[in-house]
């Protein structure tokens, strides 16, 4: 699901924001937390993502049509630590307010496989719901596999899961998909995390109201054939 951004950038330029709040509020529980009702902002160490082409962050920073096809994943309103709160809004950035050694965020542009761009956030371009368990899986093992940045047993951790606009365009041209179909496939997933990485809080994202896509495309032809493009080419190769 990639919008037509680089036509937009002048009316929906990079924003950011402050806030301070109390010392009180600010600041790591006295005593690490033991359940996650007892979890404080600044308490989280870990930020992950799962996710499709939002959260890899294709085109957020796009000047021209080429730059869709990057993915600015240190821009991901999810996963993203580009910059701060006060240049960029996103949820790490938020955190980082609460926790300077907030880590897991991915920054710059690049894809999944690189670990110093994507860290954490293994969100892929296309993906829909049925890719969630393969995401799951590589988020274990990527966790696993960098004990030198992560306390795998003791960082309270929070995962955001954003999924389902593929599904919902493909459902347009193969009405076969079913929305229960979907559900056990983020069930799945979470059920991997669940299983097998402690002290995780999972935060679902609903989906888009997809009827924007036409009115960002209404007029601009190019968008219109790379939206339809993208569907096809999805139902192609999935």
């Amino acid at each position: 699901l990639v919008l037509c951004v680089w036509q937009s950038a002048a009316v929906l330029p990079t924003i950011g924001t402050s806030f301070t709040c109390a010392d009180s509020l600010m600041r790591k529980s006295l005593n690490p937390p033991q359940t996650v009702n007892s979890v404080r902002p600044a308490d989280i160490n870990l930020v992950m993502a799962l996710g499709d082409s939002i959260t890899a962050g294709n085109g957020a920073g796009a000047e021209d049509p080429l730059g869709v096809v990057l993915q600015y994943r240190g821009l991901s309103f999810q996963a993203g630590g580009d910059g701060t709160l006060e240049t960029h809004i996103s949820i790490p950035n938020i955190l980082k307010k609460f926790n300077s050694k907030l880590f897991g965020q991915s920054v710059g542009i690049g894809s999944p496989n690189v670990w110093e761009v994507a860290h954490l956030n293994v969100a892929m371009p296309g993906a829909i719901a049925a890719d969630l368990p393969g995401q799951a899986r590589t988020l274990v093992s990527l966790l696993h596999s960098h004990s030198e940045s992560v306390d795998y047993d003791n960082d309270w951790k929070l995962l955001n899961i954003f999924i389902g606009g593929n599904d919902m365009c493909s459902f347009c041209l193969d009405q076969k998909l079913q929305p229960s179909e979907c559900v056990q496939h983020i069930d799945e997933a979470i059920k991997i995390i669940h299983d097998n990485v402690p002290r995780v809080i999972v935060s679902i994202t609903a989906m888009l109201q997809l009827e924007i896509l036409r009115q960002s495309d209404k007029g601009r032809p190019f968008c219109q054939g790379l939206h339809r493009y993208i569907v096809v080419l999805k139902l192609s190769v999935g």
